[in-house]
């Protein structure tokens, strides 16, 4: 028999947080699309690399151990790495379910000339107040989210209420090689 998942007491007081730091989750976000980590260029390798230090960065901030895992050469591109999968985990409570969060970090090339009203690795947002931006919602945004509702947990000194074991990879818009 599995255990309880235990409720969290107060959302109300969670989406209240959550509305206070709105500005800094979209500042958060805009920063995330503007790294242009496009794994299907060799080019922009290095901004895969970018972006996977920057959600490191944020997860060992919040107390999340984490590790690169090498995945090796991109078969039939030479000496080109691959970018590492990174594997994190928060909480070990044995009393608690343990969830299993995938997100990819890397985004399709965009180009204003493919059709953007924008610049796509600048976050915009529109007379209706949806965003626009590479990543938004594929997939940086959502990866995100999880960090940001850690973070909120924190700083309420609520504890999760599951274990969370985390896998973001960069190269999901080229096949997960």
């Amino acid at each position: 028999m599995e255990p309880p998942c235990p409720v969290v007491p107060d959302l109300a007081a969670f989406y209240k947080r959550v509305d206070e730091r709105a500005d800094e989750m979209v500042a958060s976000l805009a920063e995330a699309v503007a790294i242009p980590s496009v794994s299907a260029d060799p080019v922009r390798r290095p901004d895969c690399l970018r972006m996977i230090a920057h959600v490191r960065a944020w997860m060992g901030r919040l107390g999340i151990a984490n590790e690169l895992r090498p995945l090796g050469k991109q078969q039939g591109k030479g000496d080109l790495e691959l970018p590492p999968v990174v594997v994190g985990r928060y909480g070990h409570d044995s009393m608690k379910r343990t969830i299993g969060l995938y997100s990819h970090l890397d985004v399709q090339p965009a180009q204003r000339e493919d059709g953007w009203r924008t610049d796509p690795f600048k976050l915009e947002e529109d007379e209706k107040g949806q965003m626009w931006g590479r990543g938004t919602t594929d997939d940086k945004g959502p990866a995100l989210a999880w960090l940001w509702v850690i973070e909120i947990f924190q700083e309420m000194k609520v504890e999760l209420p599951v274990n969370v074991v985390f896998c973001f990879e960069s190269m999901e818009e080229s096949g997960s090689e």
